[in-house]
């Protein structure tokens, strides 16, 4: 019951981050507030100090403090100083160029304060690992996402072909966006996690949380909202579980930028 009640906290401290406080849409009124990130960064960061210096508390603070590092991510991300103005006119290059951005802010700030913390950075995945198991699961998923893009839109090709140098744009966007994505929903939870609700409930909190935050997503989807939700927790389900057993970032940002690709590249056919 001690485990469940603390897997439901991580879940909604998720939430609040995550969805509330989510960037790119506008459903609940914490959407894009700079003030809503501020209390989140300060409040999560005097929990964590406080725990931190408590010998009975002192097992939670690592939680606390990743829970600031993801919202001191948002509040980064809100000063737009780092936004990359595209005058491309070219669908894919903006894209390419806007995910670029959102990268610079997050991913840099998660290891500057990681480090900060005392921790190295193989407490969040960036590592060798298993680089064996990593490279044979994430390049065979990549390729079955490219597979599966290709099935379900037989113009790809021609669309692509009528971009110039698309193929560089693309995979700037499902590589930049996964590896932000998997260190900012995952790879800073997952360790944190495992010592307070186990490795299965560390899986699921953070999968349920990286689905809760896809909800709202403007694209369109088969089966609408609620089919799109399961099958992204699916999918972090299947991330979190090869970081955890590759020990390592590599095989979960191929499988990643995979379903990246299949997602953007619909984007584009819709254009």
């Amino acid at each position: 019951m001690k485990r469940l009640l603390l897997a439901a906290a991580l879940l909604g401290a998720g939430v609040l981050i995550f969805v509330l406080g989510n960037p790119y849409y506008s459903v609940w009124p914490m959407n894009g507030n700079k003030v809503f990130y501020y209390v989140l960064a300060a409040s999560f960061l005097v929990a964590a100090l406080i725990l931190r210096r408590s010998s009975r508390l002192h097992k939670y603070w690592q939680a606390a403090y990743a829970f600031f590092m993801a919202s001191a991510a948002l509040l980064f991300m809100s000063t737009g100083f780092l936004n990359a103005r595209s005058y491309l006119l070219h669908p894919l290059k903006d894209l390419a160029v806007d995910k670029l951005s959102q990268f610079l802010y997050v991913v840099p700030l998660l290891i500057v304060l990681t480090l900060l913390a005392g921790d190295d950075l193989k407490s969040i995945f960036i590592r060798r690992g298993n680089l064996k198991r990593g490279l044979i699961f994430g390049i065979s998923s990549f390729g079955m996402f490219a597979l599966i893009a290709w099935v379900v839109q037989p113009d790809l090709v021609s669309v692509l072909s009528s971009l110039p140098n698309a193929v560089p744009w693309l995979l700037l966007f499902v590589f930049a966006n996964a590896i932000m994505e998997e260190l900012w929903f995952r790879a800073i939870f997952l360790k944190r996690f495992e010592s307070l609700i186990g490795g299965v409930g560390a899986i699921l909190v953070t999968a349920l949380v990286f689905a809760a935050s896809h909800f709202n997503a403007t694209y369109s989807f088969p089966g609408g909202p609620y089919v799109y939700a399961v099958v992204v927790f699916i999918l972090g389900v299947v991330g979190a579980h090869a970081m955890r057993k590759e020990n390592g970032l590599l095989g979960a940002v191929l499988f990643h930028a995979g379903y990246d690709l299949v997602i953007v590249t619909s984007i584009l056919n819709s254009m």
